[in-house]
């Protein structure tokens, strides 16, 4: 039972984050999108500096989400009372990588639908790839998020 209420929880997070990563992961992308704000009107070189930006400054962020989602899992997991707490670990996954993978494919198809990239859409793909091995390593190697994310909840 207490498996089943871990899922529910990790569910309802991931449904949150679902609605609320677009808002978040643009904020987050506010200094490198300003820098260029259209790829035709700056050089390629600001462009590109202004890509970096944003890839540091929302794969920061996102990867406090992924942290506290991880770091939770962790303990849902270890405890005496949830039996399959490696059930979790699906979920989980599926939990951090499809709002960025929603918030990825929905800003791609904005951008082409508009004929506008700009710097915020093209580094939702090295954000997502970061996010990607982020989880793996967060996951395997627990002690990584103390580094930059110990102010995250749940985090040791």
């Amino acid at each position: 039972m207490k498996t089943l209420f871990a899922l529910i929880v990790l569910i309802i997070l991931g449904v949150v984050a679902n609605f609320v990563t677009v808002f978040v992961l643009n904020i987050a992308g506010l200094p490198g999108a300003l820098l260029a704000i259209d790829r035709t009107k700056v050089g390629k070189a600001r462009f590109n500096l202004a890509t970096i930006i944003v890839v540091l400054c929302q794969s920061y962020v996102y990867l406090a989400y992924t942290t506290f989602i991880v770091n939770w899992t962790l303990k849902a997991g270890r405890r005496d009372d949830v039996p399959l707490g490696f059930l979790l670990w699906l979920p989980a996954f599926l939990v951090v990588m499809f709002p960025i993978w929603n918030c990825l494919m929905h800003a791609r198809m904005e951008a082409q639908e508009q004929g506008i990239f700009n710097a915020q859409v093209e580094a939702l793909h090295a954000t997502f790839l970061v996010t990607l091995l982020g989880f793996f390593l967060f996951a395997f190697l627990p002690s990584l998020m103390n580094l930059g994310w110990g102010w995250v909840p749940y985090v040791r």
